[in-house]
């Protein structure tokens, strides 16, 4: 009985361990070397967001990398959407963990060229709209 007490502990340890949010301690972020839209630190800005967000709502998933190039097409349509003056697209990679997502993301899965669309105006904070393919 002893035993089996043992081991109930340890894999519940296992399932929180893995389920205490999304892993952004090797994240590489990768941007274009000048940008003509945005600063370094208005970019990093945004990525910090990002991170936070993952951190908070992917458990048991690790992000791999952030990326920033020059304006994509849609980055202006995002910012009307949302009736701000600005919007910036990131994407990035990560990994989902066998008992990792929230039932949404496949276990086991590798996310590509997954997008993050964030909008602000009058040179405010970035706000997180909306995340995913498409």
């Amino acid at each position: 009985m002893r035993k089996m007490n043992v081991l109930v502990a340890l894999l519940l340890c296992l399932v929180l361990l893995t389920a205490c949010g999304g892993d952004v301690s090797n994240v590489e972020r990768v941007m274009v070397e000048q940008s003509m839209c945005y600063s370094r630190e208005e970019i990093h800005g945004a990525m910090d967001v990002v991170e936070a967000n993952f951190r908070k709502e992917f458990d048991g998933c690790r992000l791999k990398n952030l990326r920033y190039d020059e304006p994509l097409p849609e980055q202006q349509e995002w910012a009307r959407q949302y009736e701000a003056d600005e919007a910036i697209v990131l994407l990035s990679d990560f990994s989902v963990s066998r008992f990792g997502g929230d039932g949404s993301l496949n276990p086991n899965e590798n996310y590509i060229n997954w997008k993050w669309v964030l909008t602000r105006s009058d040179g405010g904070a970035w706000e997180l709209r909306t995340w995913g393919y498409g």
